[in-house]
């Protein structure tokens, strides 16, 4: 039989699981945002990936709560110098991208 305690670890289990899940849909998504934006800019990506550093609650365009997430990556222009960009989400929407300034070939 299951006791109080055993269906509460299975609940944070699933909860745990989920959240996982669905941030890696959101990194994908970010990921995406920061390629095409290299690629509209001829830039390089380098590493081809992006880094979750900032995470918080706010409130979405519709008034309910969404997590707003933050992920960095960097960049090249000439294949020398490494440069930072970042890719603000609300959900999967993208709020922003900002892209350090640099030099072009």
């Amino acid at each position: 039989m299951l006791t109080l305690t055993d269906i509460s670890l299975l609940a944070f289990l699933v909860l745990g699981v989920s959240y996982w899940w669905q941030a890696r849909g959101y990194k994908t998504v970010a990921l995406e945002y920061a390629w095409q934006r290299c690629q509209q800019l001829e830039l390089q990506l380098l590493d081809q990936s992006v880094v979750l550093r900032k995470m918080r609650l706010h409130r979405g365009q519709s008034g309910s709560l969404q997590w707003q997430r933050t992920y960095e990556f960097e960049f090249s222009s000439t294949g020398e110098q490494r440069y930072r960009g970042s890719v603000v989400l609300d959900g999967s929407r993208l709020l922003r991208l900002d892209l350090d300034v640099h030099v072009t070939h």
